[in-house]
């Protein structure tokens, strides 16, 4: 008997991946920070099974969490139910900012409250076997996250990068005098000349040399102060369109149509200040006069960026749930790649303030120049996330439930596309990503009216790079889930639930090209509170 419903759960799981392996298709991120964001998502986004840390998703679960993970677990529904999550998340962030004549720590916290997920589930009265259909909203991940650090430098800057290259720019003399318009390749060159933040010498450029120079020059007695300021925001949501039937006794076979739409925000205030103001005019290979005011060096330089991501897409999951003997129940899962389209406005902003050399000036400086703009660049591309591929085992007896899933991501499956650029660096880079293997494990115990859940979660992280951690130690950006819940069922037709998912991920980043290292401890603690009633 057990050695029949193995071989019908393994003809079935065939025949969806020759379907669906059938119809891979190539598709499109930006950087491939974007790529991981956006493909990433909770364990278990909500309800009872996110107190288990998603372990049983793979397995079919009779809830409608099921729906985000194998829809054939709606088959195991005896009746009907609805039901809808409140979520409220907290991250916190450890920072610390390493420049080289400095070391300063930090922390940040950002929160976030919202729907975590609203649905039903509709059981279809058989007189053998079982139907089910379910629809439901979830809240798939969320972006909160941000660090505030400062420090000091007396070695370089964030201005050298944005020279531009010997060959990044044309300059054609206007006047007799020495006057010359430039064009640069790189916007934020153009930005950054414009607002003061490099410099261009006619004499140079007619002398034959690099005709720029950056404002800011640490190394010379002078030292500033850098500050770095990024905050991230954003969600990423599902609305589930599911259902199963049951095809022969203990076996269920289900499917599942997903609309995935959020957003995303990254802000980022950066600022560097001359703490000594020793800058002179020898320094400068030109100065600057707006207004007549004779502007003699570098104060301070503030940099401006924000990045507001829309993305909208579409995937499908099919699954199968068998019971394998009594009590112990696997699961097998075939998860489409997430196939969004995805519009950026994004845009930068510099402004600067330097010392005064005239009579009657602010001796604390004045207002120098500022360009740029923080919403006028748009760009659309289109980003397939991977394929997955998850099973899954749950053990049920007197009470007591067991369940692990495994789930395998073909990192190399992803693919970004534009119609206007290519994206062939990236790709390339995609391509070098390591496949991961997901892992979830829960336990879960119901008395007659209370059931109390735990587990944990691992989600490697397919760049495979180690770095230091804030304490100086070698990490990477694997990310590591503790989970806790409790239900209360004080009637057989409601019930009240509180879980609780942690989720700890170190990063690091630097300010700019061969600047500060900032090395960030995050914590992010997610609380649902829930209810469902059956009829």
């Amino acid at each position: 008997m057990i050695a029949s419903r193995l071989l019908r759960t393994a003809l079935l799981v065939i025949c969806l991946g020759v379907v669906l392996f059938g119809s891979v298709s190539s598709a499109s991120g930006q950087v491939l920070d974007d790529v991981i964001r956006y493909s990433q998502r909770f364990p278990a986004p909500s309800g009872p099974v996110m107190g288990t840390a998603g372990a049983g998703l793979m397995a079919g679960r009779e809830e409608l969490g099921t729906l985000v993970g194998n829809p054939a677990g709606l088959g195991w529904m005896s009746t009907s139910m609805v039901g809808g999550d409140f979520a409220a998340q907290r991250a916190r962030n450890n920072s610390r900012f390493l420049t080289p004549d400095d070391n300063a720590t930090a922390e940040r916290t950002a929160s976030d409250y919202r729907l975590g997920r609203l649905g039903g589930a509709y059981v279809f009265p058989t007189e053998q076997g079982s139907a089910v259909i379910g629809v439901a909203y979830h809240q798939i991940n969320t972006y909160e996250r941000g660090f505030d650090v400062a420090g000091t430098n007396a070695s370089n800057s964030i201005t050298p990068t944005f020279l531009p290259s010997s060959a990044g720019f044309s300059a054609e003399e206007v006047e007799e005098d020495g006057v010359y318009n430039l064009a640069f390749d790189r916007v934020r060159s153009r930005i950054a000349y414009d607002a003061g933040a490099i410099r261009f010498s006619s004499s140079d450029f007619e002398g034959g040399n690099f005709p720029f120079a950056e404002a800011a020059t640490p190394g010379g007695g002078q030292t500033i102060q850098q500050q770095d300021d990024v905050f991230e925001s954003g969600q990423m949501n599902e609305i589930n369109i599911g259902g199963a039937v049951e095809v022969a006794p203990g076996v269920m076979v289900g499917g599942g149509l997903n609309i995935a739409f959020g957003s995303y925000r990254f802000e980022r205030f950066y600022r560097e200040t001359d703490l000594r103001s020793v800058n002179s005019r020898s320094q400068l290979n030109d100065t600057y006069s707006p207004d007549g005011t004779d502007l003699e060096g570098f104060k301070e330089l503030r940099f401006e960026r924000r990045i507001d991501t829309d993305l909208s897409g579409a995937n499908f999951r099919m699954g199968v749930s068998a019971e394998l003997t009594d009590g112990l129940r696997s699961g097998l899962l075939i998860e489409s790649p997430t196939w969004y389209s995805v519009t950026e406005v994004f845009g930068a902003r510099i402004e600067t303030a330097f010392d005064c050399n005239g009579q009657g000036c602010d001796p604390n400086g004045v207002p120098g120049l500022s360009s740029g703009s923080l919403t006028g660049n748009e760009f659309e591309y289109r980003l397939q996330t991977p394929w997955r591929i998850g099973a899954g085992l749950q053990y049920t007896q007197s009470g007591l439930m067991i369940a692990a899933d495994v789930e395998f991501v073909d990192w190399t499956q992803t693919s970004v596309t534009a119609d206007n650029e290519s994206f062939s660096e990236l790709n390339r880079e995609i391509r070098a990503l390591d496949a991961t293997v997901n892992a979830s494990a829960g336990i879960e115990y119901a008395f007659d009216q209370v059931a109390v859940r735990g587990g944990a979660a691992y989600r490697p992280d397919a760049r495979g790079e180690s770095f230091s951690d804030v304490n100086g130690e070698s990490t990477d950006r694997n990310r590591l889930f503790f989970s806790a819940g409790v239900s209360y069922t004080p009637t057989e037709t409601f019930a009240l639930h509180l879980n609780w998912l942690q989720e700890r991920v170190d990063d690091q980043s630097a300010s700019y090209d061969g600047g500060p290292s900032i090395r960030e401890q995050l914590q992010r603690n997610r609380f649902v509170l829930g209810m469902t009633f059956r009829f």
